[in-house]
């Protein structure tokens, strides 16, 4: 068991509190300082996340998969790379010269996608068969089944 200093803090004791020093300020108290300038990273898990080094190959990499007809790998290209994304273009370091145009073009890209994509949808949701008259019934998957003859074995 460890013993306790009579009149000193326990969180002090601990270690928790800085000590103050004979003068009674503290140690450090010599003037303003100014906070470290921020640590740059390029993906959203910070220190964790990959070098800048890498960061490069992978952004270039999730870019071009992104024509495979691959194109959520724009969106999580642009969610990996967030801060790469949000930090504005001429105030931006240095470090993310190489990886922004890879980010940027995969944000545009997953932009198109989705537009097309929700249009596609839109079109066959709201118009349908007044929009495309009888050609619907050619259109539609749930018509596969009874006109290959499937639909009759359940039952």
């Amino acid at each position: 068991m460890e013993a306790r200093v009579a009149g000193v803090p326990e969180d002090e004791e601990s270690g928790l509190l800085p000590r103050q020093s004979a003068a009674g300020r503290r140690p450090s108290s010599r003037g303003p300082r100014f906070p470290p300038p921020p640590a740059v990273w390029a993906t959203v898990d910070g220190p964790l996340g990959l070098p800048l080094e890498e960061a490069e190959g992978h952004a270039r990499r999730f870019f071009l998969w992104g024509f495979a007809c691959l194109p959520f790998l724009w969106a999580i290209n642009c969610c990996y790379f967030w801060p790469v994304l949000r930090s504005p273009a001429a105030p931006s370091p240095a470090a993310f010269g190489p990886i922004r145009p890879y980010v940027v073009r995969s944000a545009i890209g997953f932009t198109i996608f989705s537009v097309v994509l929700i249009t596609w949808a839109t079109t066959f949701i709201v118009g349908g068969e007044r929009l495309f008259g009888p050609a619907w019934n050619d259109l539609v998957m749930y018509n596969v089944a009874d006109k290959l003859g499937l639909s009759g074995f359940m039952g």
